[in-house]
């Protein structure tokens, strides 16, 4: 039996690849996060960049989310009780006009089987006015579509990547989220977002999460153990951070990241962004 979801809901993200609306954080805790997320920017301007990609590695506070118990009781639901924390990424978009993703599948340029649930947790309103995703229910049962890289720089894509062959569209969903509730999506689904026209950035945190019984990739990846076991060892287990932004907190990121990025960018034209252990600057 599930722990907190319904036997319907697990049954419709497996079959549609997405659940939406779940409450996660209360009022009070959104706030405190958010506080968080904009004194670190404040602090450290010059590295805010840096949470895009498994900011977890870099504070304490976001870890703590990632182990919030309410987060991991549905992912647990949806994918086991021996889960692996690989990212959790911030995807901030300000209010404008610019920042947006295509059309794509995380799948096609990160694949990690047999499942990476990503869950979009919000930190402020998230609705089509402000650059909600909006996902292709079911579009993870197709296979793997061709993707082009362009590095557009106004995408929030590391690859700035999107699906370059004709799908069908009609039946797209638009995931709209109150601040503290998130939604979980299969990263084989085809998903995108359209640019932020509200008065407020749109503070979106990709909650990664995989089951221990990922397959081993060709170039060894990172994660940390949010609950359960792994008797597997098919990632590194890296340590949790202990400070903000300590020294040794940014050297486990860096290593981290460096191991993520030969996973992301194995296919790509395009150089490493400084994200993912390159040289190339991200400037949104």
């Amino acid at each position: 039996m599930p722990k907190v979801l319904s036997e319907e809901q697990v049954d419709r993200f497996h079959r549609e690849a997405f659940i939406a609306t779940i409450p996660i954080l209360s009022a009070d805790e959104v706030a405190r996060y958010r506080d968080h997320l904009e004194a670190f920017e404040a602090k450290f301007p010059e590295h805010r960049r840096k949470l895009k990609s498994k900011s977890h590695f870099l504070c304490p506070w976001v870890e703590d989310i990632a182990r919030n118990d309410r987060i991991l009781n549905v992912y647990d639901d949806l994918i086991g009780p021996n889960i692996l924390c690989y990212s959790v990424a911030f995807r901030i978009k300000e209010p404008d006009g610019k920042t947006f993703a295509g059309w794509h599948q995380d799948g096609a340029y990160n694949p990690i089987k047999p499942i990476l649930a990503i869950g979009a947790l919000v930190l402020s309103e998230c609705s089509v006015s402000t650059g909600c995703l909006s996902v292709i229910p079911r579009s993870h049962k197709g296979g793997t579509l061709s993707h082009e890289d362009t590095g557009n720089p106004v995408s929030i894509l590391s690859r700035g990547q999107y699906v370059t062959e004709d799908f069908d569209k009609s039946n797209a969903v638009d995931i709209e989220l109150k601040p503290g509730e998130i939604g979980i999506f299969y990263s084989e689904i085809i998903h995108g977002s359209r640019v932020n026209r509200g008065d407020d950035r749109r503070i979106m945190l990709l909650v990664e999460m995989m089951p221990t019984h990922v397959e081993a990739r060709a170039h060894r990846d990172t994660s940390v153990l949010v609950r359960g076991i792994d008797i597997f060892g098919n990632v590194d287990i890296d340590r949790s951070p202990e400070v903000e932004f300590g020294p040794d907190e940014l050297a486990a990121w860096q290593k981290a990241t460096r191991k993520t990025g030969k996973n992301v960018f194995s296919d790509s034209p395009l150089p490493l962004t400084k994200v993912y252990g390159g040289t190339v600057s991200v400037n949104r």
